[in-house]
């Protein structure tokens, strides 16, 4: 666990399981906003952190286990309003049920009275707007704050060159966000996964580039009669350790699939 600080953001960077520590999770706190809660299984690492933040609200960026594993605790434990996007609303309200393997990171129990973001976060110093940015997830919400140019981007950014996906990934949704987001002035880009990433604008606009132009070859190569295979091995022959590391959850498969079908 390392203590991070940029400008006036507050920042926990830890592993996403104490025994899985190639995969990092950063949480972001500022002026008493907690965007995201991390991993459950992180709990004793977390809390030390937490008490020693001023909580008053939280922004969830996205309904995944090491976003909102955290999440029962710190209702709990602060004072606090709970936003994320309406339709996870429904899911962090209840019990759910996951998959082995996302349970890993996370309990299964969530009674946080949570509500929908409104128009926008105010906080003594900061103004956070919300937008909608579906693609990683159908709940996905990045967090701008317009006058810093700060992006809390959750794990819509990642990589500005994946490839790999989820089953619940869209290509179409990521290139219809990213062209949403290119309409809004920000700079600095506050990466779930990644970090900071000083040039945020510019890697998001690449990360554009990359997903229009891969799912044209994908679509030229689909209609061509080839099978998924092939495609595979023509456009991303080396495996990923993602493949692996996600326990098959994440696959090139995946991806190139989203390009074809959607």
């Amino acid at each position: 666990m390392k203590k991070i600080n940029y400008e006036e953001i507050n920042i926990q960077k830890i592993a996403v399981h104490p025994f899985y520590r190639m995969m990092k999770v950063y949480l972001y706190f500022v002026d008493g906003v907690l965007v995201d809660t991390g991993p459950s299984v992180q709990r004793r690492n977390l809390i030390r952190a937490f008490r020693s933040w001023d909580i008053r609200q939280v922004a969830i960026t996205h309904c995944h286990e090491d976003h909102i594993g955290m999440l029962q605790w710190v209702a709990n434990n602060f004072s606090v309003n709970i936003y994320s996007h309406t339709k996870a609303v429904p899911t962090l309200n209840k019990q759910v049920k996951i998959p082995w393997y996302r349970g890993l990171l996370s309990s299964h129990r969530y009674d946080s009275k949570v509500i929908p973001y409104p128009d926008t976060i105010q906080t003594s110093k900061f103004e956070f707007l919300p937008i909608e940015t579906p693609g990683h997830s159908s709940d996905h919400v990045c967090l701008l704050e317009p006058n810093k140019g700060w992006l809390f981007s959750g794990d819509f950014y990642v990589t500005p060159y994946p490839k790999v996906f989820s089953k619940g990934e869209s290509i179409a949704s990521y290139i219809d966000s990213l062209q949403k987001l290119g309409q809004y002035n920000f700079k600095t880009v506050l990466c779930a996964h990644e970090g900071v990433v000083p040039n945020g604008k510019e890697m998001m606009e690449r990360k554009l580039d990359y997903l229009q132009s891969t799912r044209y070859k994908v679509i030229q190569l689909h209609q061509k009669g080839y099978t998924d295979k092939e495609i595979i091995k023509f456009m991303f022959p080396e495996k990923v350790k993602l493949e692996l590391m996600s326990f098959g959850s994440f696959t090139r498969l995946n991806f190139i699939r989203s390009c074809y079908q959607e």
